[in-house]
C-alpha cells in the first residue's frame, strides 16, 4: 500500500509540473496564436488527470476491500431482520454500494427487468431509493466500480454502466454489446477493466478506449459450455467457472493476453459460484450440491482438498464472512454458514431458514451482516450477535 502512494504521489507532482508546462504555454499562445498546440496540451493534461484520479479511486477502494471488511466483531446466530419487498421478479444479483470511501447501500437486479438501490431512512430501515429502468430482460449480474458506477449484465446479451447525473440520479451512459447471449456474470479488474461471462462461452474483457468509452479488448475461449461465474485472484488471474463442469485460471503471458494455465476438474455438475479465500484459497459452488475447496500444492498447482456437503439443492452463491466462514445460499431455499472444526474442516454451524424459494445471491455488509436475493422475489437482512 505505501508504495503504492509513493507511485501516486509521484504522479501528482508529475501532473502539476504539466499544468505549470500547460500555463506557460498558454502565455506562449497568446503571443503566437498556436492554437493546435494549446488544444494538444491541453488534451493531454486532461487524459493524465482522469488517469491519476481513477487510480485513486482505486487505491480507496482496495483499502476498504481489504482493510475495513477485517475489522469488524465477529457474528453468530444469524436472524432476519428485514425482509425488503420491491421486486416483481426474481432477485438474480446484490452488491453493495459505495461511492470508494463509504458504503451507501445495497443495488440489486431482478427478473422484472429493473434495478434497485436501497438504502436507510431516518428510522433505520431500507427503502427503495431509485428505480433504474433501460433493460429489456432479466438483470443477471451487478458490478460496483471504484467511482460509485454501476455496470448491470442482462439476458438481452448487453451491458449497462449507469452513473449518476448532478441531481444525484443514475443514468445509462454507455450500452456495450459484443456477447451473443446473456451475460451471467461480472467482474472488475485491479486495474479497472470489467470482465464478463456469458451463456454464448465466452470471456471478455472490456476496456475504456481514448474516448473513454469502453470496448472489447480480450474475448477468452476455453470453456466448452456456458460461464457461469467470474472471481479475480488477488495477483490479477482470472478464475472461471461453467456448465462444462470445470474451473479454469487465465492469466496474462507475456504479450499481456489471457491464456488458460490450470482446468480443475471435480464436480460432477455445472459450476454456479466461486469466491476467494483471504489466503488465496477457491471456494466453488456447484449444481451437483457440493462446495469445493480449492488450495495450491507444493508445486503451485490446485487442488481439491475438501468437498462440503449438505445443502439438498444446488449451490447457487457463495460469499465469505469477514473471519474466513464461508456463506453459501442453495436451491434447497436455505442459507448455510461454515466453519472450521478443531481438526481443520468445515463443518455447518448454522442454517438459516426464512426464504421461501430458491436463495440466488448473497453478500456481506462491512458490519457482517448477510443480505440475500431470491426467486421468491425478496432481499432478507440477517444480523446476527
Amino acid at each position: 500500500m505505501e508504495s503504492q502512494c509513493n507511485k501516486l504521489r509521484k504522479e501528482y507532482e508529475e501532473l502539476k509540473a504539466l499544468k505549470d508546462e500547460f500555463v506557460l504555454e498558454l502565455e506562449q499562445i497568446s503571443k503566437t496564436g498556436d492554437l493546435k498546440r494549446g488544444k494538444e496540451l491541453k488534451a493531454i493534461l486532461e487524459q493524465s488527470k482522469n488517469a491519476l484520479k481513477e487510480k485513486i479511486w482505486l487505491l480507496q477502494w482496495e483499502k476498504f476491500d481489504r482493510y475495513c471488511l477485517k475489522q469488524v466483531e465477529r457474528k453468530n446466530h444469524y436472524k432476519v431482520i428485514e425482509t425488503l419487498e420491491g421486486h416483481n421478479g426474481w432477485v438474480r444479483t446484490l452488491q453493495v454500494l459505495s461511492d470508494g470511501r463509504i458504503v451507501s447501500g445495497i443495488v440489486s437486479g431482478s427478473d422484472d427487468h429493473t434495478i434497485k438501490t436501497w438504502d436507510k431512512d431516518p428510522s433505520g430501515l431500507y427503502q427503495v431509493t431509485e428505480t433504474l429502468k433501460g433493460h429489456k430482460d432479466s438483470v443477471y449480474a451487478l458490478q460496483v466500480l471504484p467511482d460509485g458506477r454501476i455496470v448491470s449484465g442482462c439476458y438481452d446479451g448487453t451491458i449497462k454502466i449507469w452513473k449518476k447525473d448532478p441531481h444525484g440520479h443514475y443514468q445509462v451512459t454507455e450500452t456495450l454489446e459484443g456477447h451473443n447471449s446473456w451475460v451471467n456474470t461480472l467482474q472488475v479488474l485491479p486495474d479497472g477493466r470489467i470482465v464478463s461471462g456469458s451463456y454464448d462461452g465466452t470471456i471478455k474483457i472490456w476496456k475504456k478506449d481514448s474516448s473513454g468509452l469502453y470496448q472489447v479488448i480480450e474475448t477468452l475461449e476455453g470453456h466448452n459450455s456456458w460461464v457461469n461465474t467470474l472471481q479475480v485472484l488477488p495477483d490479477g488471474r482470472i478464475v472461471s467457472g461453467s456448465g462444462d463442469h470445470t474451473i479454469k485460471i487465465w492469466e496474462q503471458d507475456s504479450s499481456d493476453h489471457y491464456q488458460v494455465t490450470e482446468t480443475l476438474e471435480g464436480h460432477r455438475g455445472s459450476v454456479d459460484t466461486l469466491q476467494v479465500l483471504p489466503d488465496g484459497r477457491i471456494v466453488s459452488g456447484s449444481y451437483d450440491q457440493t462446495i469445493k475447496i480449492w488450495e495450491k500444492d507444493s508445486s503451485g498447482h490446485y487442488q481439491n482438498t475438501e468437498t462440503l456437503e449438505g445443502h439438498f439443492g444446488a449451490v447457487m452463491t457463495l460469499q465469505v464472512l469477514p473471519d474466513g466462514r464461508i456463506v453459501s445460499g442453495s436451491d434447497d431455499d436455505t442459507i448455510k454458514i461454515w466453519e472450521k472444526d478443531s481438526s481443520g474442516l468445515y463443518q455447518v454451524t448454522e442454517t438459516l431458514e426464512g426464504h421461501t424459494n430458491s436463495v440466488l445471491t448473497l453478500q456481506v455488509l462491512p458490519d457482517g451482516r448477510i443480505v440475500s436475493g431470491s426467486s421468491d422475489h425478496t432481499i432478507k437482512i440477517w444480523d446476527g450477535k
